[in-house]
């Protein structure tokens, strides 16, 4: 979703291929609809009331989580618009400054073993977008 390779943007793919990719997302979402309609049926046919009110709870959160996810994608571009000051971003880590000089001499002795995600001389920023620029350095 975010890469930013050689796709093309939606104005020049066909209409076809949009309204393809539409039906089949909906397809599959009334399928999986159907499904936890037939297995709510049988749940309650067989008297597994907790059972029952536990697909509810699954059929809620799931719905919860498309709510999310649909607003997430509608509001993308205001969201990776904020900008943070580097002060401010340098003291929001969940450990201390003692814990993270610990771990990161811990990993220096470690590093033949094992894959290191961030190496120290790497910045922890990162952009993930491939084709995007960097806003906030654009604003500073």
């Amino acid at each position: 979703m975010a890469g930013g390779g050689g796709g093309r943007s939606l104005e020049v793919t066909p209409t076809w291929a949009v309204a393809v990719v539409c039906f089949v997302l909906v397809a599959v979402s009334i399928v999986i609809e159907h499904i936890i309609h037939l297995i709510g049926q049988w749940l309650k046919r067989k008297h597994k009331r907790a059972l029952y009110e536990a697909l509810e709870k699954i059929k809620s959160e799931l719905m919860l989580l498309g709510f999310i996810s649909l607003l997430l994608t509608v509001g993308q571009g205001p969201i990776s618009d904020i900008c943070i000051s580097k002060s401010v971003g340098a003291t929001w880590h969940p450990c201390s400054k003692s814990k993270e000089n610990e771990t990161s001499s811990y990993d220096e002795e470690e590093e033949d073993h094992r894959r290191r995600l961030l190496a120290a001389g790497e910045s922890f920023r990162r952009v993930l977008a491939a084709a995007g620029t960097d806003k906030c350095a654009a604003k500073a």
